[in-house]
């Protein structure tokens, strides 16, 4: 479980990644992905920045369950109405590949003690795939996709996906 000074570092972040996409112009399930974009970033920054053990123990389950739902929800509220555009049907197939390599070093991590020596350059490999995915979605796929869809649309994915990732969240715990 995160402490409080992370738990407040990562919703600061957040925070300020949903103004820097209100001002980009981007509203409802691309505003909340890019909030959670920046808290989840923040704790795997803290978690790549350290040896400690014991923050990578109480830190990774977070940030697993963190990706997990926030990717299930993406592939089943998100990018299936992106497949119904063909500006932004690339979009999704990028997604879904990366989504598998996402689920699939989570799983490796999840099986490997922290104390490992792999763990730590393993899960820089996490942290670096993460912020290629969040540079892609924020920077192509959620412009784009604003643009085709537009506010009314992003609101009802976003009621949507948020749904969705309760649900899986709570499948999760």
């Amino acid at each position: 479980m995160p402490s409080r000074m992370e738990e407040v570092t990562s919703k600061a972040a957040g925070a300020m990644k949903s103004a820097k996409a209100t001002i980009e112009g981007l509203s409802g399930v691309f505003k909340e992905l890019a909030k959670e974009h920046g808290e989840v970033s923040a704790l795997l920054m803290r978690v790549k920045m350290t040896s400690d053990e014991q923050v990578r123990r109480e830190l990774f389950p977070k940030i697993r369950s963190e990706l997990l739902s926030h990717e299930k929800g993406e592939l089943r509220e998100v990018y299936p109405i992106f497949r119904q555009h063909p500006e932004l049907q690339k979009f999704a197939a990028d997604h879904d590949t990366e989504a598998q390599e996402l689920e699939r070093m989570l799983n490796e991590l999840s099986a490997i003690p922290v104390s490992d020596e792999s763990w730590g350059s393993r899960f820089e490999k996490l942290v670096e795939l993460v912020k290629q995915h969040v540079s892609e979605e924020e920077n192509d796929y959620f412009p784009t996709a604003e643009r085709v869809l537009g506010k009314d649309e992003s609101e009802r994915m976003d009621e949507r996906f948020l749904k969705v990732k309760a649900e899986v969240m709570q499948q999760l715990s």
